[in-house]
């Protein structure tokens, strides 16, 4: 999950490095104007604030009721939504720029990715946190590394790949990636409990 998580991180990054050449060059936007593009991003990433929180105290409660305890893994519901979120967005903006479709489309596409992140972030983080207790500073210092790295690195290629397979194509691509993570967090949902408590991969000192 650490992987996806660090994947996921690196499309944002892509995202900010792009807005300005797809806008500008695409939309005859000016500099003011490109810079409210990012407001996709922030309504995408303000919605997943606002519905992800109530949606985790639900469902934690639920849990609760039915099994009169819960555990890490039901904190991964959001993250199935959130892998499924970021290619539908990506491939949406990416096809919507291609064609020059009118600038709000794109602009609503990069909204569904950005709230597929937050939920993809979050339930990540807290599951890290649930599944290693005592050594969860440690679990999330080096998801943190592994995102950045990713972060700092992968957008660098943004460039060669977009001026190789145009931004539909190029964009579809990322999609894909990430449409191949979504059968992991459903096993890791479904699998997570027997495989963190089998004696193989149980944390100690």
């Amino acid at each position: 999950m650490s992987l996806y998580l660090s994947v996921t991180y690196s499309y944002l990054y892509i995202l900010f490095t792009t807005f300005p050449n797809v806008f500008s060059n695409l939309y005859n936007f000016n500099e003011g104007e490109t810079g409210l593009a990012y407001l996709g991003l922030g309504v995408g990433f303000s919605i997943g604030q606002i519905s992800l929180g109530p949606f985790l105290d639900w469902y934690h409660k639920r849990q609760t009721a039915l099994h009169g305890t819960n555990k890490p893994e039901d904190r991964l519901p959001p993250l199935i939504l959130g892998t499924c979120l970021v290619p539908i967005g990506l491939i949406w903006y990416g096809w919507c720029a291609k064609y020059r479709t009118h600038w709000i489309l794109p602009i609503i596409g990069t909204g569904f990715t950005a709230a597929g992140m937050f939920y993809t972030f979050v339930a990540i983080q807290i599951y890290l946190i649930d599944a290693f207790t005592l050594f969860a500073a440690s679990a999330i210092a080096a998801n943190t590394v592994a995102r950045s790295v990713f972060g700092a690195t992968i957008p660098l290629a943004a460039p060669a790949l977009y001026n190789r397979l145009g931004l539909g194509w190029g964009n579809t691509l990322l999609g894909f990636i990430g449409v191949a993570f979504i059968p992991f967090s459903i096993a890791l949902m479904v699998f997570g409990e027997r495989i963190r408590t089998a004696e193989r991969f149980r944390v100690g000192l």
